[in-house]
């Protein structure tokens, strides 16, 4: 069977093709999302604000995007920027600026008074966050705090960045939880950081982990006859990321590398903007996969659902949306502990988070052992459906929005005389 010839639902943030009792809730609100960017672009942070946009509105929800807004590296801050690098070699980011988002206010705050009335304002990142004037209430998404990022991420490093940014950053995370009612954090590893790190009261904290940004999702019939012709041929590991090196890139390669010499016959699919330089024949480089762009995204569905494990030995990363995306497709993971990965993918079986800084041979073992057992393998892709349909995707995700704005005493009276009308 050609595993590529899947039947395939519309929709990145995947009501779970299993699940029918998703129904509109009963007294629809109406939300503005505010974005730096465009929240309803597909090139906004991978489309992950706009999977959230569609979920709320499949739940009956009216949803007005705000944004993009104006640009924060132009005039005095471009100007900035280039003379902090000429003078001491170091980043200026404006978008941790205070002072750079300024500029922003007033748009927003006339994109803001256009869409009244409105009954609760979703900001997808602090720098938004932060600049919101507003009496509806304001509910925080994203997956780190600024203080997590710092020596987190290469680009983030504190001896690269100018003084001014990383206290900006600071500042601006900071009126962020101070002003919203709700902060909803993609793990515990984020919303711990704004407990202890900012003070935040653990009352204005929530968790829920993100869904699938593929813009196709095998039904669960499809993936059921996917499924069973896995094991068959060589193995097929799939690694997604632009970050060649923060992802772990040469680790996945040097795992491939070990299955092959020690008999297990393998290739490695990667999906990214990075290509590996002298790559084996095993390696297939796929480069940019553009999820806006159909036959891209057909082949990128294809990708995960022809594979056998998603390989992610990454170095740094907050939670990944390629691990609910693997989940969609029921695919076995093979990944490492840093950030909030290990919570995300949990104990249900479907993947192994190890320590960070493990090297390819425990993973060689982890993905041999669990490959040759196929009564194994079939177990750990179906649980790995399983946590989609239930938890990894946009649903419940919308959902705890929903939830998070119900809780708060502002709203309740709007909820109660829409759902009661005199």
């Amino acid at each position: 069977m050609d595993r590529s010839a899947i039947e395939l639902v519309g929709g990145a943030g995947g009501t779970p093709a299993s699940t029918s009792d998703f129904k509109p809730t009963r007294t629809p609100l109406h939300l503005a999302v505010i974005g730096g960017l465009d929240p309803a672009a597909e090139e906004t942070w991978s489309g992950t604000p706009k999977a959230m946009i569609e979920a709320l509105r499949e739940l009956g929800h009216r949803v007005s995007p705000i944004g993009p807004l104006p640009k924060v590296e132009a005039g005095w801050a471009r100007l900035l920027g280039t003379w902090h690098s000429r003078a001491s070699g170091k980043t200026y980011l404006a978008i941790r600026d205070p002072a750079a988002l300024r500029r922003r206010v007033a748009p927003l705050d006339a994109a803001l008074r256009a869409a009244e009335p409105y009954d609760a304002v979703i900001a997808w990142h602090a720098a938004d966050a932060a600049i919101v004037r507003t009496t509806a209430p304001l509910i925080f998404v994203h997956d780190a705090t600024w203080r997590r990022l710092l020596d987190f991420y290469p680009r983030y490093e504190r001896k690269r960045l100018t003084l001014s940014s990383i206290a900006g950053g600071e500042a601006i995370d900071r009126a962020a939880l101070q002003s919203c009612a709700r902060a909803i954090y993609s793990s515990s590893w984020a919303a711990d950081a704004a407990r202890d790190d900012y003070g935040t009261p653990a009352a204005k904290l929530a968790v829920h982990p993100f869904g699938p940004n593929l813009p196709l999702i095998p039904t669960r019939e499809a993936l059921r006859r996917v499924i069973a012709e896995r094991g068959r041929g060589p193995c097929r590991l799939l690694f997604v990321g632009v970050s060649w090196q923060r992802k772990g890139g040469d680790i996945a390669i040097d795992v491939a590398r070990r299955l092959n010499a020690s008999g297990t016959a393998c290739r490695l699919d990667v999906v990214g903007a990075e290509r590996p330089a002298d790559r084996p024949r095993w390696v297939r480089a796929h480069g940019l996969l553009p999820r806006s762009d159909p036959l891209a995204a057909a082949r990128l569905t294809a990708l995960f659902t022809r594979a056998d494990f998603l390989i992610l030995p990454t170095h740094a990363d907050c939670t990944p949306i390629v691990l609910s995306e693997a989940a969609a497709c029921g695919l076995p993971v093979a990944t490492t502990a840093v950030g909030g990965i290990a919570e995300t993918v949990g104990d249900a079986g479907w993947a192994k988070a190890f320590p960070a800084g493990t090297a390819a041979e425990p993973f060689a073992d982890w993905i041999a052992r669990s490959y040759h057992d196929h009564a194994r393998y079939q177990d750990m892709a179906w649980r790995a459906r399983r946590e989609y349909e239930e938890r990894l995707n946009w649903t419940s995700f919308a959902r705890a929005v929903i939830a998070a704005i119900g809780e708060l005493p502002d709203t309740a009276g709007i909820r109660e005389a829409a759902a009661h009308p005199a």
